[in-house]
């Protein structure tokens, strides 16, 4: 009596001649989604074993079979782990860090680890890639941990269950040698000839680094300024947002670093600057919101305050020169010294303390916005109106 067909197995016969028998099988239905499980095996040597496979799978059940299945689906790639990871990541941080995060995955981590299964990295490949980047990088610890987040993440999803970090020994310091910030600041004296010569420079430039140099905001916060947030009556300016990046590396306005809005007394001599300005952009019909802005009444990059000071220090340069030549008896002057956009923010926070021996740490981390993990909630809400007089006390006596 001829063998009854079988739709469920199946024979097939490849170009070497070899003939192989595949199994098309439904082992029963899924309990938590209702669904169907079925099962598909290829290359079996004969009909008698793609029998007995199919008894095999109909004894152990369709959720122990699916189980199985999504075990062998859910092997990852580093690529498929980091697609999932961002998405969660982009939840919780600034597009700025998004965008960085990015960056990095496409200049570093994908090239190296994109197509490695995410369960299967080595040590030794993970220790070759450390040293590697600590020759060539400062922020090379920034670079390879972002493949330890993404190893840690597989590991809390069950795709993977060992950390080969566990083996690696990251490299303490960079070969790069770090540059030099720690005179990225200017005494007072240096700081009122910074002034003196940005005055000279260009009314807008001055008005922007005496408002840095006042309220010892970072360069993007004041770029974001708008006049609303400029209190004269009570003098005192409002910081609540900042020119940041977006995830795509797009120019657009962001809440400030940390979260922290915090209000800043003013000077009477900042005071009075942003009032004159004010008094000029009125009389020449400028309506735009922005305290700094472009011409098309667009905020600027952060990036320009780099241009803006790198041509003030050439005009200062040009100038010391020309007094030079013109008094040849006298002693010569020299240019200013060299420091960034940030350290006019490094320069408040070092000459406050010089300005009022009441003045304690507490007080400058509130006027500059830090956060600490310990004290956020003492130093930023229990600042004191007596306090507050005492920094504006402080910032006066400074007298720039």
């Amino acid at each position: 009596m001829p063998r009854r067909k079988d739709p469920e197995i199946t024979s097939y016969t490849l170009k070497d001649g070899k003939t192989y028998f595949r199994l098309k099988t439904y082992v029963g239905t899924d309990p938590e989604t209702g669904k169907a499980v079925k099962v598909t095996r290829s290359k079996l040597k004969s009909r008698k074993e793609a029998e007995a496979l199919r008894n095999q799978l109909k004894a152990q059940g369709a959720t122990a079979v699916k189980n199985g299945l999504d075990i062998n689906n859910k092997r990852k790639t580093v690529r498929d782990v980091y697609k999932v990871w961002i998405e969660v990541v982009s939840l919780d941080v600034r597009p700025s860090t998004i965008g960085r995060l990015k960056d990095t995955w496409k200049n570093h981590t994908e090239p190296e680890f994109g197509d490695n299964f995410i369960d299967n990295i080595s040590p030794d490949h993970i220790q070759i890639y450390a040293n590697n980047l600590a020759e060539k990088y400062i922020t090379y610890k920034n670079i390879v941990n972002q493949l330890h987040r993404l190893i840690r993440y597989a590991i809390f999803r069950h795709w993977c269950n060992r950390d080969p970090f566990d083996f690696v020994l990251i490299p303490k310091k960079s070969k790069q040698k770090k540059k030099d910030t720690s005179h990225n600041f200017y005494e007072k004296d240096e700081l009122k000839h910074f002034l003196e010569v940005a005055k000279d420079y260009n009314p807008m430039k001055y008005t922007y680094f005496l408002t840095v140099a006042s309220l010892g905001c970072r360069r993007s916060e004041a770029l974001a300024l708008k006049w609303t947030d400029i209190d004269f009556d009570n003098r005192a300016v409002r910081i609540e947002r900042t020119v940041s990046k977006d995830e795509h590396r797009h120019k657009h306005i962001d809440d400030v670093k940390n979260g922290i809005h915090h209000t800043v007394p003013m000077s009477d001599n900042l005071f009075m600057v942003l009032k004159d300005y004010r008094k000029h952009v009125q009389e020449i019909g400028d309506t735009c919101q922005w305290v700094f802005h472009q011409q098309d009444y667009s905020y600027y990059w952060p990036q320009q305050t780099d241009i803006w000071i790198k041509y003030l220090y050439k005009f200062d340069r040009k100038r010391v020169a020309k007094w030079n030549k013109e008094h040849p008896n006298e002693k010569p002057k020299q240019p200013l010294r060299k420091i960034t956009p940030h350290g006019l923010r490094h320069t408040l926070a070092t000459l406050l303390y010089d300005g009022n021996s009441r003045i304690k740490p507490k007080d400058v981390q509130y006027i500059l916005g830090h956060r600490t993990s310990k004290t956020a909630m003492e130093i930023y809400t229990h600042v004191t109106q007596q306090q507050k007089k005492d920094i504006r006390s402080s910032i006066n006596n400074l007298d720039f």
